[in-house]
């Protein structure tokens, strides 16, 4: 699954030898026990469209490991009519008692049933919800559809199941359909038969590969298909019938990955047919359904006349994620909720491989750097979980899909690989997954099988990334002594907050890998105690200690000069995955209070020449935040003028037209800097943002689409009243989906309070899709214009918005609460939150507080740094 876009556990005191042993047992408070365990589900399902309900029947073909007079199975908000159980040539009833609390029904028996073959047959009746889970309806202006979305726990809400990721078992499905319509599933239709007197008819598909409830899938409506094939595996881009057209892109894109895949993985494509279905409202950007991948359809439809750079990367990215589950968690499955990182860190880790294959040119292992170091970011928290959690509940299941869970989860695979040796470890994934096929696994089988394949300790360097929080801080010190340079490196947690928390002490294995200007310390040296001693050969001019950036740790450099040297010598000597780490740390040290807000400024005039566009975006994240918690109304003109002559001359050179000949990068640069530029107040942005913006709405194909996007933005924080209802149309009725996201997004950002209340408006009117809940009121909480308004809204609407979309809290409007930086403010979201709960948003709650305390510290640490620099500018 992909996230687009986050339960700490304290450090254990035995040995990690004793840890791995407990890996894959996890507390059973809410499991199901496994005296019963299924094989095959024969499943019916009958929907009602227009009706918003569903009825089904299903035999469950199971082993009964142990005498039993009860069977638990997971069932939520389902009406179960008839439960027998037949076994040995004799049928029972059963009776039915529902354990809502636990999301479980208990079929209880008049006698024992033996260990042995069993069949469950069971008829049940439910509603197709509103919340984009289970089998729920999505909705197009013209029609609605049913679809499904299970993982983590929402199987139970549309058939009784062993709804858990261990309980694999194979599927023949069939269901009723309206005539015209057709349906999805992870089989091939092998049956259509008309039912007789009525316009509907049944469909069955064939028997699913063997596979967990989480990635069954179901899409019933008038899909219309595009097909092609990736070597003898047949591919469809499915999607409702007026957006067929723009299925070209994603089957492109999944025949390269599919085919890049079967020699990576050294296994074929193992489910003989791929489908993947554009949903109008869907909760992720994907879903790796077995065989029949979901995606929202704004996440794999694309006009490729209008895209824009960052959404044809982006798409890419998507579709090669989801096909990469289908050997990294489908052919292989995560034994337990505690592990699901594995599946999605490796999948984040993996996605951007065969993209970079077919597309080189738009160098993807810079936006890897940048993710990496983004999550760092997120890990630096006191509030940070560790990347392995301890779910019990469905509503800690749903927390554990997060930053965490994907990025880090990545990062950490980067750096391994990176030790290793990319050979050694595809051999390593290669016999995992052979050793594996068709099963469960825990992480611990996967380090076991990469220190197999590469013969180094990868057993014992993971497990401290993965069982603990936090990212680790490397202190180096030293100096040239009669031509050589010991070094001393020491160890802790970095904490993001000067004030850092009381905590265990942890401990790492890092593998630090250090550049110097001569490449005397081109070697990487695994740290495996809190201090330790290395020697350079020779004294460096300079020395960088992430060489590729793919080390997952904090640096400090004891000596500032060194930090000057490197700073001068960046843009020749460090690649641009390695200046994004310079940034990073740099950023992390002021955030930190190891080092001034000065150095930083200091840092980002040594990087005025600099042309990359992820390095640039950072400086200009940075120094924003900087202008919003530090800067002075007397200040403010001072600092404007700074950052247009950090960013301006560059700006100026490409211009705000498109060229013939323009690289991609080219055009994302332009598209970044009219950003960077037009928020900070520099006329000419201004009026060319708005210049685009007329000229986009009267023909979208007149504009390079990379532009479009910050154009929209930047007029729309310098609009009017009469900007606004041409945008209010453009949502209204959008020509494309492109169009649609900038205009919303757009809306959330107007300086006038009167209109950003208007934006509000349409969440009461219907006018928004559910799956954009969590970006527009992350726009408009990050909007200090309507941040009032909007966290006044959520607290009046709460309860129902937090039910529409599982993970509005987490990924939306929980964690854009981070942004606010009063204590007023902080103190309001802690009263409210003290009398409301925030289901699987807890954490994000947690994270965002941290944050607002970070912010309010930050401007006590550093306005007296921030003062004196700019009274020491020219």
């Amino acid at each position: 699954m992909s996230n687009q876009p986050w339960k700490a556990v304290a450090f254990f005191v035995f040995s990690w030898s004793c840890l791995l042993a407990g890996l894959g047992t996890p507390s059973l408070a809410q499991r199901l026990p496994v005296s019963v365990v299924p094989e095959n589900y024969k499943l019916f399902l009958d929907p009602d469209l227009s009706g918003g309900k569903f009825a089904g029947e299903e035999t469950i073909r199971v082993r009964v490991t142990q005498p039993v007079q009860e069977i638990m199975l997971n069932s939520l908000d389902l009406e179960i009519g008839l439960a027998e159980v037949t076994a040995g040539g004799s049928t029972r009833a059963a009776e039915v008692t529902y354990d809502k609390p636990n999301e479980m029904v208990r079929l209880s028996l008049t006698g024992i049933l033996p260990a042995g073959p069993a069949l469950l047959h069971l008829r049940f009746s439910g509603r197709l919800t509103d919340g984009l889970r289970g089998l729920y309806l999505s909705k197009t202006p013209r029609r609605a559809y049913a679809v499904t979305q299970f993982e983590g726990t929402y199987g139970r809400m549309m058939f009784p199941s062993f709804d858990e990721p261990a309980f694999k078992a194979t599927f023949d499905l069939s269901v009723m359909v309206a005539e015209g319509d057709t349906a999805i599933s992870n089989g091939s239709i092998i049956a259509d038969e008309p039912v007789p007197g009525a316009a509907r008819h049944r469909l069955s598909f064939s028997t699913s590969p063997r596979m967990s409830t989480y990635l069954v899938a179901l899409a019933v409506g008038d899909w219309q298909c595009l097909e092609g094939r990736a070597g003898s595996v047949p591919i469809r881009v499915c999607a409702v019938p007026e957006k067929k057209a723009m299925a070209k892109f994603a089957l492109e894109a999944a025949e390269h990955s599919i085919l890049f895949y079967n020699r990576w993985y050294g296994i074929p494509y193992p489910f003989g047919k791929l489908d993947m279905v554009a949903i109008p409202d869907y909760e992720w950007g994907g879903m790796e359904n077995t065989a029949s991948i979901f995606y929202r359809d704004t996440a794999l439809l694309l006009d490729e006349n209008t895209a824009s750079v960052f959404n044809r990367r982006a798409h890419a990215v998507v579709i090669a994620h989801e096909i990469a589950h289908q050997w990294f968690g489908d052919l292989v499955t995560a034994a337990w909720w505690d592990d699901i990182w594995l599946n999605e860190g490796f999948a984040t880790w993996m996605e951007r491989k065969p993209i970079a294959a077919w597309h080189p040119e738009w160098h993807l292992e810079e936006d890897e750097a940048a993710a990496a170091q983004q999550i760092i970011g997120v890990d630096s928290l006191a509030t940070a979980r560790a990347i392995h959690g301890d779910p019990h509940t469905p509503a800690d299941i749903k927390e554990m899909f997060d930053g965490i869970t994907y990025e880090k989860g990545a990062a950490v695979i980067g750096m391994l690989e990176s030790y290793v040796g990319p050979e050694a470890f595809r051999r390593g994934v290669n016999k995992y997954l052979q050793e594996h096929a068709n099963g469960n696994a825990t992480a611990a089988d996967f380090w076991r099988a990469e220190t197999e394949a590469s013969g180094k300790p990868v057993d014992r360097i993971m497990p401290p990334f993965v069982m603990q929080p936090g990212v680790p801080l490397i202190s180096i010190s030293g100096a040239c002594h009669a031509g050589s340079m010991p070094l001393q490196f020491a160890q802790q947690r970095f904490y993001l907050s000067p004030k850092a928390p009381d905590s265990p002490e942890q401990e790492w294995q890092v593998p630090v890998c250090i550049k110097t200007k001569d490449k005397s310390g081109s070697a990487c040296q695994l740290i495996t105690q809190k201090t330790e001693e290395i020697s350079l050969a020779k004294c460096p001019a300079w020395l960088f200690a992430n060489r590729d950036a793919k080390g997952y740790y904090r640096f400090f450099y004891d000596d500032p000069q060194n930090q000057v040297a490197i700073a001068k010598a960046a843009g020749k000597e460090l690649s641009p995955s390695e200046r994004i780490a310079l940034v990073e740390d740099a950023w992390a040290m002021t955030r930190s209070g190891k080092s001034p807000a000065s150095s930083f400024l200091d840092l980002a005039k040594d990087l005025r020449m600099e042309r990359n566009r992820n390095v640039l975006d950072l400086l200009a994240s940075h120094l924003n935040y900087i202008n919003d918690s530090l800067i002075t109304q007397e200040q403010e003109a001072k600092y404007r003028a700074f950052i247009l002559a950090q960013f301006g001359p560059l700006a100026h050179e490409l211009g705000w037209s498109a060229h013939p000949g323009d690289s991609e990068e080219r055009k994302a640069l332009r598209a970044s800097l009219l950003g960077i530029m037009g928020f900070s107040g520099d006329p000419q942005a201004i009026a060319a943002s708005q210049g685009i913006v007329q000229q986009y709405l009267q023909s979208s194909g007149s504009v390079e689409g990379t532009i479009a996007g910050p154009a929209f933005y930047v007029a729309a924080a310098n609009g009017d009243a009469a900007l606004y209802e041409q945008l209010s149309a453009v949502v209204a009725k959008p020509r494309s989906a492109d169009e649609y996201r900038s205009a919303l997004l757009a809306l959330a950002g107007f300086r006038q309070t009167s209109l950003l209340r208007r934006t509000l408006a349409l969440v009461d009117q219907g006018t928004i899709h559910q799956q954009d809940y969590p970006n527009l009121f992350s726009a408009l909480l990050n909007n200090p214009n309507s941040r009032d308004d909007a966290w006044s809204y959520l607290k009046a609407h709460w309860d129902s918005l937090s039910e529409k979309v599982t993970t509005f809290g987490g990924r939306g409007a929980v964690s854009a609460l981070g942004s606010f930086c009063s204590p007023q403010l902080r103190d309001d979201v802690k009263q409210f939150f003290a009398e409301h709960r925030a289901p699987g948003a807890e954490r994000a709650l947690r994270q965002s507080l941290e944050r607002m305390d970070n912010c309010i510290e930050f401007g006590q640490l550093q306005q007296s740094s921030v003062r004196q620099w700019l009274a020491a500018q020219p």
